[in-house]
């Protein structure tokens, strides 16, 4: 399970169920309830010790109703994906490391445990998740990590340059912030989404000329920053006068194809703003301006500037063509002007549509 000496070290050092509050959230049905230390302490326990089982610990950003809660909004991350994430960190003791998203304080005191608290800055938005971290950092022996109420998309400029930035919640877009913030030969770690597929660690170096550039290292989905939550909505563009004025066709997606990870990671990295998903087999689109709807016949439906369902058939081709290329082979190139998505090749690549 560990791949380095020094995260078996931390991980053994650092107790996990510390960082856990009494109360924590799992799925029953359609919503989540609350579980109790107290009263259901075996699964609780059970919670805490599954190494692929991330816990939730707060839902509906703290504001669920009485019959429990829709979205999960914080966790403490499985052990497996804590643990990949450290090693593609590559710390080295003494490094300044800024996190984004301290939710628990956990993963902060992970890191505090390889390169000294007083080197660690840790952010989070909610102000009772920061405070219950503060806390909880200060009991297990960490409190010298500087754990803040802030914006992580705006960084530390008070901490920076940083020798790594690592982010446990996923963005759509890069901030440049980081990018700032990070200084040259650094490394930013981040899982990173697209509207159409949510599902990529991306590892970026940053170089002497300022710019951040790396490959995807893993596939893995985590909750969005606060800020870049919004994703394109059907019920903003479709309507039964856009259904009566929509063009009739032949779909020529190979859903199918489509279904499988690597090049639905691929159509992602082509087609960044537009959300996709299937409903009892057939399959709808949605962009700002745009959508499309397959049914299961084949029969497609689109309306909008944009022909969504061909573009998806056009990016399947181009994945094909290009060998099919898997998510590690895909890489991102962040400057102050945008973000360049590419394939094997960074000189060969295209700006990636973000918000």
């Amino acid at each position: 399970m560990f791949p380095e000496p020094w995260i078996e070290r931390a991980w053994r050092a650092v107790p996990r169920a510390a960082f856990l509050p009494e109360v924590v959230w799992v799925v029953d049905g359609p919503t989540y309830r609350p579980l109790h230390r107290g009263r259901e302490p075996e699964r609780w326990a059970q919670l805490v010790d599954d190494p692929g089982q991330a816990v939730v610990t707060q839902v509906d950003d703290g504001a669920p109703d009485a019959a429990g809660g829709d979205v999960p909004t914080s966790s403490v991350s499985a052990p497996n994906a804590v643990v990949d994430m450290l090693a593609e960190l590559a710390l080295q003791p003494g490094q300044r490391v800024l996190e984004i998203g301290t939710g628990s304080g956990f993963n902060a005191a992970l890191l505090a445990a390889r390169v000294g608290a007083d080197r660690v800055t840790t952010l989070e938005i909610d102000a009772a998740l920061a405070s219950g971290a503060r806390r909880a950092l200060l009991e297990a022996g960490y409190g010298g990590v500087t754990a803040l109420e802030a914006d992580g998309e705006r960084g530390w400029a008070p901490g920076a340059p940083y020798d790594r930035i690592v982010a446990t919640a996923s963005v759509a877009s890069v901030p440049w912030a980081w990018v700032e913030q990070t200084g040259p030969g650094g490394l930013i770690l981040a899982p990173f989404r697209t509207a159409f597929c949510s599902h990529g660690l991306v590892r970026l170096v940053v170089s002497d000329q300022g710019t951040a550039s790396g490959r995807f290292v893993g596939a893995t989905t985590f909750m969005s920053v606060r800020g870049q939550r919004a994703r394109p909505r059907i019920d903003a563009v479709f309507s039964a006068e856009s259904w009566d004025a929509s063009r009739r066709s032949r779909s020529a997606v190979d859903v199918d194809l489509l279904g499988t990870p690597h090049a639905e990671f691929a159509v992602g990295m082509r087609m960044a703003d537009v959300a996709h998903w299937a409903q009892d087999g057939a399959h709808w689109w949605c962009g700002p301006d745009s959508w499309a709807f397959a049914a299961g016949d084949g029969t497609t439906y689109q309306w909008g500037p944009r022909d969504l369902a061909d573009e998806t058939a056009a990016a399947l081709d181009w994945w094909d063509r290009a060998g099919r290329p898997e998510l590690f082979e895909f890489g991102l190139t962040v400057s102050e002007h945008g973000h360049r998505a590419w394939a094997g090749d960074p000189e060969r690549g295209w700006a990636l549509g973000v918000g």
